[in-house]
């Protein structure tokens, strides 16, 4: 079975990124565990639809799924997960799930885990 552009690991990086750059938080619902919930809430119409189309994997992400161990350092995406999170936490940014710091950590431990990532 061969991943499409949708379903690799790059298009899901990328995208958290792109939401931790821009500074958004994502959470899951407490009320609603398949409700995902975002702030600030003026998102502009494509960031909004990009939620949408990935909502399964961003709410599996949250709830811990598919995520690389960061205390896993003999793992490419561990080590980055971990050395990520480590340095905004030093910095004394939050790196609580979803918080923008935690976004862009998980983004960038994804984006190795792409077999199709080109190392330049």
């Amino acid at each position: 079975m061969t991943q499409t552009a949708q379903t690799r690991p790059s298009v899901v990086a990328e995208f958290l990124l792109q939401l931790g750059q821009a500074g958004v938080e994502l959470a899951i619902d407490p009320g609603n565990d398949a409700r995902l919930r975002y702030r600030p809430s003026d998102l502009g119409a494509d960031l909004r639809q990009q939620l949408s189309d990935h909502k399964p994997h961003l709410l599996a992400l949250l709830r811990g799924e598919a995520l690389p161990d960061e205390h896993d350092s003999n793992t490419e995406a561990g080590y980055v997960l971990g050395e990520r999170l480590g340095i905004a936490e030093d910095l004394g940014m939050p790196v609580h799930p979803g918080s923008p710091a935690w976004l862009v950590a998980v983004g960038e431990a994804l984006l190795t885990m792409d077999p199709d990532r080109k190392d330049t």
